[in-house]
């Protein structure tokens, strides 16, 4: 009789299995704020039915994100969005970049933008679910960002300290929308690693979670699978059974052996196809059309063709087992091969990273994506067998990762199974890039850059044109030990003031580009010139002056210009072998 009453139920809950098209016409509403949560991929096949249901028809969503991307734009071209609110805005496969699709509806005010960061967006997403009013944040302190979002972001003195310090408000959301690798029918549901946001979307939401999965399994089995189950059963309305629902983006099953079987890489394929379509209206329409309005979800599977998912499928587990020797290079630098002006300064930047942290005075590194995360790389790569031992980061979770040959994109499958730990934006940004106690050192791009060190990869209000929003480099710029940015030499890159106030500059010590090395021991001093680049056939003197000529500010030189070495071989050759299709290099 005990062991009766002892013995777990192998399915328990009620049955919220439901088809896609049933779960998106009977939840989706006008009006509504939708959260489309993020872990290391999103619900792309329940943005595909949202607008094969409701396109053109006046639904007036707000999308609350970290990041905005594909799906984003996907929903926009159906005329659905009224409002973005999110930390990222644009492309990041295979680099970064405006989206020429989204920064026409944003010139034209066709849809309404609110600029957070991965942080802020992150904690606001926290408040919500722990039903706090507002949350405190050490990013947005000197920005512009915390100047035009009053209604979001607010400076208050800490009541213990006496300090200033930065609220966001919380962040709650009508409807997460989720896919996940496995659920049993009441809706308990694993998510792989990384974790990004971490699912407090889902908790934050008003009215529940919908849900996607590749596959439906028993209590018994969730029970099995607890410590990835991210959402609990109690707030999802609806479970659909859509494999490959994170489709164009990939499935992790990192560390979970019993569904090796459900997971799937990125196809860049399409990812670069959609990107080159969203560069304007007309060829978007034809790639909307034919990929989404004129399919169903199983016809666009079929479209892609079982051959190229299986190779998807296949792709994710031979990452982990892919070489790591940069001798596989061996061959694609000519002796007397000259770098490029992107090669300069990627090889320069990682040159400055390996002093910084030979100094031991660095524990950890976290690189903003594009020129910045291939130069850490570089210096990840060239400095493996020194003694004292850095760890790389990057914000949606990969904590100590050694990257692989042979793909740049900074979030790559192939990495994950490198990373000493798997975890998600509040840890990378906020524990350990914002800790006051282990130094982190901070290494990001820009579209802009001025001679007080802040930065702007918002927008260039004068121009009405917005570029991306930042992502997290506010949250780098402003808590991280020291910074480091690397930017192209030019006038319109390094500006006297920038426009726009991304991220505050006073943690800036060190500006790198394709030309020469900028440094200043304090915020309290300028920037000097402090290495060159020499061309053959020039002389040092020759080179200063076009420094300072290409500068946008009248740039201070220092008494003693040091000559910067050319690449090396070596520098050149594992360089191209990270990126070896120039997608970042080019």
């Amino acid at each position: 009789m005990n062991s009766q009453f002892a013995e777990m139920l192998s399915e328990e809950g009620n049955n919220k299995i439901i088809p896609l098209e049933q779960a998106v016409r009977h939840f989706i509403k006008p009006g509504m704020d939708l959260h489309f949560a993020f872990a290391h991929s999103r619900a792309h096949a329940v943005v595909m039915e949202i607008v094969r249901q409701f396109r053109q028809k006046p639904m007036k969503f707000t999308i609350t994100a970290t990041g905005i991307l594909e799906y984003g734009i996907m929903l926009s071209w159906a005329g659905l969005v009224d409002k973005m609110v999110a930390g990222f805005i644009g492309d990041t496969y295979p680099s970064p970049a405006p989206n020429r699709f989204l920064q026409q509806a944003f010139k034209k005010r066709e849809i309404a933008y609110e600029c957070w960061t991965n942080l802020t967006a992150t904690l606001g997403l926290l408040a919500g679910a722990l039903n706090l009013p507002y949350i405190g944040t050490k990013s947005l302190l000197g920005s512009d960002l915390l100047k035009e979002n009053p209604n979001s972001f607010r400076v208050m003195t800490d009541p213990f300290s006496g300090k200033e310090t930065v609220v966001v408000r919380a962040l709650n959301p009508d409807v997460a929308i989720v896919h996940g690798l496995v659920a049993d029918a009441y809706g308990n549901t694993v998510i792989g690693p990384p974790f990004g946001e971490n699912m407090w979307g889902a908790y934050a939401a008003k009215q529940g979670v919908i849900v996607t999965v590749e596959k439906i399994v028993s209590t018994s089995e969730i029970r099995k699978l607890s410590n990835y189950v991210k959402v609990p059963g109690h707030l999802v309305k609806s479970i659909s059974v859509v494999p490959f629902g994170a489709h164009p983006q990939g499935m992790s099953v990192e560390g979970i052996p019993t569904l090796q079987d459900l997971g799937y890489s990125e196809d860049y394929e399409t990812r670069r196809r959609f990107r080159a379509a969203a560069s304007s209206a007309e060829a978007l329409d034809v790639w909307m059309k034919e990929w989404v309005i004129n399919t169903t979800h199983q016809s666009y599977l079929e479209k892609i063709g079982n051959s190229r998912l299986e190779k998807l499928r296949y792709a994710i587990n031979s990452s982990k087992n892919a070489s790591c020797d940069s001798d596989a290079a061996a061959d694609v630098v000519e002796e007397e091969e000259s770098a490029t002006s992107s090669e300069l300064l990627i090889i320069n930047a990682s040159r400055v990273i390996r002093e910084k942290v030979s100094s031991g005075g660095f524990s950890t590194l976290l690189a903003g994506i594009g020129t910045a995360h291939l130069a850490s790389w570089l210096a990840k790569y060239l400095d493996k067998d020194r003694l004292f031992q850095w760890e790389l980061l990057t914000e949606t979770g990969f904590y100590g990762y050694y990257p692989k040959l042979g793909d740049s994109y900074i979030f790559n499958y192939a990495n994950i199974p490198t990373s000493k730990m798997q975890s998600h934006f509040l840890d990378i940004l906020g524990c350990i890039v914002g800790s006051d106690d282990s130094r982190c050192l901070g290494l990001l791009g820009a579209a802009q850059v001025d001679q007080f060190g802040n930065i702007n990869s918002t927008k260039i209000p004068e121009k009405n044109l917005f570029l991306t929003s930042g992502g997290g480099s506010n949250d780098v710029a402003t808590t991280a030990g020291e910074v480091i940015i690397v930017i192209t030499h030019s006038p319109k890159r390094m500006v006297s003031k920038v426009s726009f106030v991304t991220g505050n500059g006073d943690k800036v010590r060190t500006i790198v580009t394709d030309k020469g090395i900028l440094q200043r021991s304090s915020v309290h001093e300028t920037f000097k010139l402090t290495g060159c680049f020499v061309p053959k056939g020039k002389s040092l003197e020759t080179a200063i002056n076009e420094a300072k000529m290409e500068c946008g500010w009248d740039l201070n030189v220092s008494d003693k210009v040091i000559v910067i070495p050319a690449p090396s071989r070596e520098e050149l050759k594992c360089l191209r072998a990270l990126d070896p299709k120039s997608d970042i290099i080019k």
